[in-house]
């Protein structure tokens, strides 16, 4: 038994306990009450806000890798199956499948593609750290002190990171040029490094780099809006910080090892952050369980049905990007 076998082993375990934990302290009537008082309109708000929350994520990734506009369709398709895989597949293999889906999809060589990705999910782990500070100022006699220091570890981590792959790309990819190797995996590998080195050059001397900062606090406004939307289904008169609450509980979540799709994880992390505005625990796990259901079915009918469509072909060989 590998290690990837194991650690899919133990995020299922963690799950299961977490459910049972759940279940065990869950009051059935409160739970089924809090269900029958839903508001299909708010809900229909909701689903609409995961469908543009996709098109920006794609949007904004397309500029990441600095190609041309005719090429969204592709990343948003390639989007679509990177969330699926996210939610049937454990330890977020939804990026690995978006990244080899926009490699077959239009020929973008592979190491750009994945350095990519690679910014991408830099830039979300900054302005998780950042609501993360936001959300210990606003519950900070609440909230353990530690939680403080893993946020700000989180964001400076990610700001060195990105910054160093922004300002020593070039040098990287000066010594990446002067290495030879013979054998052919090798080789394979030593393009798909310069191809994400010369990637992340190109995003940094687009012109409109900087526009991504500003797309990923809209994509997580927005992301905190749809949870917004479904605490308004439920009647709740919340303000839109307990929707940031419930958001940064479940990113810290998702750090844990799970079972596909974060089974346990939304439970557990909406009955923490709703605690902080007085609902009780039952109801939280109704919201969670609605929250779930529904980015279950947008995302999974919008991935299978993508998948359907364009297929993943990768027997095939990738098709020619097109100039930019």
């Amino acid at each position: 038994m590998n290690k990837k076998h194991k650690l899919i082993i133990v995020g299922t375990l963690f799950s299961l306990l977490l459910l049972i934990f759940v279940l065990a302290r869950l009051d059935w009537q409160l739970f089924l009450t809090a269900l029958t008082q839903l508001s299909f309109n708010h809900l229909l708000f909701a689903i609409l806000g995961i469908l543009c929350i996709v098109l920006l994520r794609a949007f904004r990734w397309l500029l990441i890798a600095n190609t041309g506009l005719q090429q969204f369709k592709a990343f948003w398709q390639a989007a679509a199956i990177g969330f699926l895989g996210n939610m049937i597949y454990p330890l977020r293999a939804g990026e690995v499948l978006r990244v080899l889906a926009i490699h077959h999809f239009i020929g973008l060589p592979f190491g750009k593609a994945l350095s990519s990705s690679v910014i991408d999910r830099m830039l979300d782990m900054m302005m998780v750290g950042i609501f993360m500070l936001f959300v210990i100022w606003l519950h900070g006699s609440q909230i353990d002190a530690s939680v403080g220091v893993g946020a700000v570890g989180v964001f400076i981590i990610c700001v060195l990171i990105l910054s160093i792959l922004l300002f020593m790309a070039d040098k990287l990819l000066i010594y990446a040029k002067k290495w030879h190797f013979q054998k052919h995996w090798q080789t394979r590998l030593l393009h798909w490094y310069s191809h994400g080195l010369q990637g992340i050059i190109d995003f940094r001397q687009a012109p409109y780099a900087l526009a991504v900062v500003p797309i990923t606090l809209i994509i997580f406004l927005g992301d905190y809006y749809i949870l917004w939307q479904i605490m308004t289904a439920f009647g709740w008169t919340l303000p839109y910080s307990a929707a940031i609450t419930v958001g940064v509980f479940i990113m810290l979540g998702a750090s844990l090892p799970s079972a596909p799709g974060y089974i346990g994880i939304y439970q557990v992390a909406a009955i923490l952050a709703l605690k902080l505005y007085d609902i009780d625990s039952s109801t939280a796990v109704a919201y969670s369980v609605v929250l779930q259901l529904i980015q279950f079915a947008v995302l999974g009918i919008q991935g299978g049905l993508v998948t359907l469509y364009c297929g993943f072909h990768l027997s095939k060989d990738p098709q020619t990007v097109s100039n930019h």
